[in-house]
């Protein structure tokens, strides 16, 4: 069980990655991003979809909102280059402009979501404190929140299902559609969240969470150097596309 184990990255490892990964999602614009794209949207995509389906599925939305600002801006005459009409849908003409500039926010959404997608699914909250603080030396609340946050996952998946529960007896529509549709959903969800937070911080405390001392050691492996491999190339995408 423990070679199996060790097949995986440490937590510290792929939160580095994550990292850098994001900060070349932001930087890489074009083709320049496919590479990230491909090598670490789609498999945390995938991996996000398993555990997490319904909230992932409401990544996208960010795609599609980004499309119709783009299609805004260009009927507003706000665009300087629109480009040509690739498409007309009904009266809708569809510019080359909200095209490449969805293209563009699809995949660096996709690319950093995937990051944290593939850092969720991978790691267990315990697991991450605890690398954290003992192999990157991250301070105590700092790698306290990050775990937390990778706990609330799971949680707000349960709490989700509650909520859906509820919207159904009460009448409402089981699939989202307008606006208040998705207030009605994430209202709750954040203030369960807050709240839940506030007290897992007490709770931290009161049992001495910073009082505990911590033993620092870094520890490297193959997967860590296939990931640094995967970063390298991503990294290397930006001045060869």
């Amino acid at each position: 069980m423990k070679a199996v184990a060790r097949l995986k990255p440490r937590p510290w490892a792929l939160f580095i990655y994550g990292v850098l990964v994001t900060v070349i999602a932001i930087v890489g614009s074009g083709r320049e991003l496919l590479a990230t794209f491909l090598i670490t949207g789609v498999p945390g995509f995938l991996l996000g979809l398993a555990r997490y389906r319904f909230l992932v599925l409401l990544i996208p939305l960010t795609v599609i909102g980004t499309f119709l600002n783009a299609l805004a801006i260009y009927y507003t005459g706000l665009a300087r280059e629109p480009g040509e009409v690739v498409a007309k849908i009904w009266v809708v003409e569809i510019p080359q402009f909200a095209v490449e500039t969805t293209a563009v926010i699809a995949l660096r959404v996709f690319s950093f979501a995937g990051a944290g997608l593939l850092l969720v699914s991978l790691v267990s909250p315990r697991d991450a404190l605890r690398s954290l603080t003992e192999e990157l030396g991250l301070p105590k609340g700092l790698a306290f929140s990050l775990a937390f946050a990778l706990r609330l996952f799971p949680l707000i998946r349960r709490d989700l299902s509650e909520v859906m529960a509820v919207r159904r007896l009460r009448g409402y529509r089981t699939i989202p559609i307008s606006p208040g549709d998705y207030m009605s959903i994430i209202a709750p969800l954040l203030n369960v969240s807050l709240e839940r937070a506030v007290w897992v911080g007490i709770s931290a405390e009161l049992r001495g969470f910073r009082l505990r001392r911590v033993k620092r050691r870094l520890v490297l492996g193959l997967p860590e150097a296939v990931l640094a491999v995967l970063l390298a190339v991503q990294a290397a995408a930006l001045f060869v596309l």
